[in-house]
C-alpha cells in the first residue's frame, strides 16, 4: 500500500500568489459564460524520481463529446502560457504549462462532494493558475482561497513545479485533499473520475485506473517511465485488465463484435477520448525553460505528437486555426478510417489500426528525435523564441504531411484486410529452429516476433509466394511467443512455445 500526504484544507506556507483575491471578480465572469463541459478523463502524476531522466511528467487523455480540438498561447495575469483548449474557446485551460515552469492538468471526480456548489468552474480554475502561479505551493494557496467562494466541479487536480514537486489535488466544491508524488512508493499517481477521499460508492473509471495501473507499475519497477511510454501504451491502450490484444492487431472476437474489433467504451484510449497531454518538467534545481508539452490533437490511437513550448509564443496554424486545427480535423478523419463499423461505432478495426501505427511509427521517432536532438543543443535554460517556434512548427508540418499521404497511399494500395478467423495450431519448439508455415497470402516482407508481454524481440524475412520458411531464433528464453507477418498479410498470428 502506497503513503499519501493529506493536506485537507491546508496549504504550504508560501506567499500567496500576487493579488489573488483580485481575481475573484474575474472567476466570477467566468463562471457565467457557458463552457463546454469535461466530461471523463484518466490522468497520471510521476514525480522525479519515477522518471527515467528524473523530470517530473503529467498525463492526460481528455474525454468530452466535442471533438474539436486545439493548443493555444495566451498571455495571463503574471505568465504566459499554453494549453489544450476547444476549438475558438478563449477562456478555459484544460493541460497546460506557464514560463514559470509551473504545468497543470485534470480529471472530473464524480464521488467528492461540498454542501453545494460554488462559481468556480474546473477551466477557469486551470486557466487563472497557469496565468498567476509559479509553484505548487502558490497553487495550494490559490486552491484555499477557492474554498472560500466554493468550486463548480470536483475535481482532481495534477500539477508539478520546476523544483520537482509533483501533487494531485482532489478537490470538492469546499475543500480538497493533496497527495504528493514524493510520499507515494512508487512516485507516481493514477486517477480517473472518483477520488480516494471521496465515497466508495461511486468510483467511476476504476477499470480505467486498474488498467493504467497494470501498465505503469511494472513500467516503474524497470524504469521505463518516458515520453515514448507514457505516449505509445498509456495514451494508446484500447486493452483492459483481463484482456491484453497487444500486439496488435486483435486476432480473435470479442463477444459480439466482428473478428478483429474491439469495443473503446471503457479503455484508456476511449469512444470520447478527443485529445492527450503529456507534459514533461525540468529536473529539480534546473531552471524552468525547458519545460515542453507534447499535444496529440485527435483521438491518440490515431494521433501523432507535436511538441510545444511556451517560449515558441502564439502556435502554427496546424494547432491553433482560425475555425478548427487541420491536425485535429485529420485526425478525426483517421479515427473515423479506424472505426469504420456504421454497427458497432464504438469499435476498433484493430488491423487497421495496425496498419496505420506501423507507417506511423518512423514518423513518431523522428518526431521524438527532433526533441532530442534539440535539448541536447539547447543551454539549460532552453531554447530561445525562434527555436521553440522552428521545432513546432516542424513538427506539426511532418504531423499534418503524414495525415493526408496515408489517404494518398490507401487511394493507391486500398488496406481493407478480412481476418482470418481459423484457429491457428499452437508449434512447440525444442530445438535450434522453428519451422514457420506462411499462410498463402503472406507478403514480401519481415515478419516481427513479440515475447507474452507484447514487446517485439526479434524479426526476419520472408518472400511472397514461400510455404514456409525456417527461423533461428538466438537469445530468447523459454516461453510463449508470437509471429506477426508483414502488413497486408490477412493472417492471424502465430504463437508457438520455445523450449530450451
Amino acid at each position: 500500500m502506497t503513503r499519501t500526504k493529506d493536506k485537507a484544507r491546508t496549504a504550504d506556507k508560501v506567499e500567496s500568489p500576487k493579488s489573488v483575491l483580485c481575481h475573484f471578480p474575474f472567476l466570477l465572469a467566468l463562471s457565467l459564460v457557458l463552457s463546454p463541459l469535461s466530461f471523463a478523463c484518466t490522468i497520471g502524476v510521476f514525480g522525479p524520481s519515477a522518471t527515467t531522466n528524473g523530470r517530473p511528467m503529467l498525463w492526460k487523455n481528455r474525454d468530452v463529446n466535442d471533438e474539436n480540438q486545439e493548443v493555444r498561447y495566451f498571455t495571463g495575469p503574471e505568465y504566459h502560457y499554453v494549453t489544450n483548449v476547444y476549438a475558438n474557446d478563449t477562456l478555459n485551460a484544460w493541460a497546460g504549462i506557464n514560463e514559470a515552469g509551473f504545468a497543470i492538468m485534470n480529471s472530473n471526480s464524480f464521488n467528492i462532494l461540498g454542501r453545494d456548489k460554488g462559481m468556480a468552474d474546473d477551466g477557469n480554475i486551470m486557466s487563472l493558475a497557469l496565468g498567476t502561479c509559479a509553484t505548487v505551493g502558490e497553487f495550494s494557496v490559490l486552491m484555499d482561497s477557492l474554498n472560500v467562494i466554493g468550486r463548480e466541479t470536483p475535481a482532481n487536480f495534477g500539477v508539478f513545479d520546476s523544483t520537482g514537486t509533483t501533487s494531485i489535488f482532489e478537490a470538492s466544491n469546499l475543500y480538497y485533499h493533496r497527495y504528493d508524488c514524493d510520499a507515494d512508493s512508487l512516485g507516481l499517481i493514477i486517477r480517473a473520475n472518483y477520488s480516494v477521499s471521496g465515497s466508495p460508492n461511486r468510483e467511476t473509471g476504476r477499470d480505467r485506473y486498474e488498467r493504467a495501473m497494470q501498465l505503469a507499475v511494472p513500467a516503474r519497477h524497470e524504469d521505463r517511465i518516458d515520453s515514448r511510454f507514457i505516449i505509445r501504451t498509456l495514451t494508446r491502450d484500447i486493452g483492459r485488465t483481463f484482456l491484453d490484444p497487444y500486439p496488435l492487431p486483435f486476432a480473435d472476437t470479442y463477444d459480439t463484435f466482428p473478428p478483429g474489433y474491439l469495443p473503446v467504451d471503457s479503455t484508456l484510449c476511449r469512444r470520447t477520448t478527443r485529445s492527450a497531454e503529456v507534459i514533461v518538467g525540468t529536473r529539480p534545481g534546473e531552471p524552468a525553460g525547458r519545460t515542453m508539452m507534447w499535444v496529440l490533437l485527435g483521438s491518440p490511437d490515431v494521433s501523432l505528437p507535436v511538441p510545444v513550448w511556451v517560449q515558441g509564443g502564439p502556435l502554427p496554424e496546424a494547432l491553433d486555426g482560425t475555425d478548427h486545427a487541420p491536425i485535429c480535423d485529420e485526425a478525426i478523419r483517421l479515427r473515423n478510417y479506424v472505426r469504420c463499423d456504421p454497427v458497432h461505432p464504438i469499435a476498433d478495426n484493430t488491423y487497421r489500426l495496425a496498419d496505420l501505427l506501423e507507417r506511423f511509427a518512423p514518423v513518431e521517432e523522428r518526431l521524438f528525435g527532433m526533441v532530442d536532438s534539440a535539448e541536447a543543443e539547447w543551454p539549460l535554460t532552453g531554447p530561445t523564441p525562434e527555436q521553440a517556434t522552428a521545432v513546432t512548427s516542424d513538427a506539426g508540418t511532418i504531423v499534418l504531411d503524414t495525415y493526408l499521404h496515408f489517404w494518398d497511399h490507401l487511394s493507391r494500395e486500398p488496406y481493407t484486410p478480412i481476418p482470418d478467423t481459423t484457429p491457428t495450431a499452437t508449434q512447440t519448439v525444442s530445438r535450434d529452429s522453428v519451422l514457420v508455415g506462411l499462410p498463402a497470402s503472406v507478403r514480401a516482407g519481415t515478419a516481427r516476433v513479440f515475447d507474452a508481454a507484447g514487446r517485439q524481440v526479434a524479426t526476419f524475412g520472408v518472400q511472397g509466394g514461400q510455404r514456409a520458411v525456417v527461423w533461428r531464433p538466438t537469445g530468447l528464453t523459454s516461453g510463449n511467443y508470437f509471429i506477426v507477418f508483414p502488413p497486408g498479410s490477412d493472417a492471424r498470428p502465430v504463437r508457438f512455445t520455445l523450449v530450451r
